[in-house]
């Protein structure tokens, strides 16, 4: 067996493992016996591999959480048990665990990670570029399919927000995200209330649409791209429903009259998007 068959089958076996529950003992065992920065630039290389290699490529939305997750542990385990030495400038693995992500709750446990790379400093500083635009736009994606883009004034509050959110253990904290989001795939869908076009900007549409739909613990869900994020209703008023999304960071809520109207709004009021119904 060559050398890279090798390693193909030892990743995927460690993928298997995680999709049934996520090893962090094992995880640990061998983070602890990395002993020199050569293995723990190998063992990076392992994590960017498992990334890049099958992570991005794969199309199974609950094998691909479980993957994501399961980096993102072990990157967290790495900083817990060698400290900020380990993270060094050039280490793109901590940046990329984040923004190829697709559960909200799970970049917010990351964030003292990205925290982290930000102090150290490096290639953070610029990729996708100038720190913190790249990560504040996966956010915004995640939670509201909305885009930053060209709204680097908006950042320092952003930011501020961002490192107020309870801390705690990253590694229980993406655990808890983890099994959370297995408690959402087990629901059912029992009505669509509304669908709107995406639209990362007021003025531009994306293929695809987003969904309110109710759920079969009768709750009230945000559906897009397969993912469901819980809707809570903090006011009614008249005609329209006030939602903001489960553990949302920056106090952002939509605005959901009865005709099947829909706007976003920022924590101060202001409107950043007027959806289009999808037909």
């Amino acid at each position: 067996m060559t050398k890279k068959i090798l390693l193909t089958t030892i990743l995927l076996f460690s993928i298997k493992i995680s999709l049934a529950q996520i090893p962090i003992d094992k995880h640990k065992t061998e983070i602890i016996n990395l002993k020199s920065d050569k293995e723990l630039d190998a063992y990076w290389g392992k994590l960017q591999k498992i990334d890049q290699e099958i992570l991005v490529k794969t199309d199974n939305i609950k094998k691909a959480d479980s993957i994501s997750i399961d980096n993102m542990i072990r990157t967290a385990l790495i900083l817990k048990i060698h400290g900020e030495k380990a993270y060094k400038a050039n280490n793109l693995v901590p940046i990329v665990n984040m923004s190829h992500n697709n559960i909200g709750n799970s970049q917010i446990a990351f964030w003292p990670i990205i925290e982290t790379c930000a102090k150290v400093g490096g290639i953070i500083d610029s990729f996708g570029g100038k720190y913190p635009a790249y990560q504040l736009e996966g956010i915004a994606l995640t939670f509201y399919h909305y885009s930053l883009f060209g709204q680097e004034s908006k950042y320092p509050e952003l930011i501020k927000k961002m490192n107020m959110l309870k801390k705690g253990s990253v590694v229980s904290n993406l655990f808890s995200a983890y099994e959370y989001e297995i408690k959402l795939q087990d629901l059912t869908e029992i009505e669509v209330l509304n669908s709107w076009h995406l639209q990362p900007f007021q003025n531009k549409k994306e293929e695809g649409v987003f969904e309110f739909v109710k759920m079969s613990d009768n709750f009230i869900y945000l559906r897009k791209n397969k993912h469901i994020q819980k809707l809570i209703l903090t006011n009614t008023k008249s005609n329209t429903k006030i939602f903001r999304i489960k553990n949302e960071p920056f106090g952002w809520y939509y605005e959901y009259e009865d005709n099947g109207a829909l706007r976003l709004l920022s924590d101060n009021g202001e409107v950043l998007i007027t959806y289009s119904k999808s037909e």
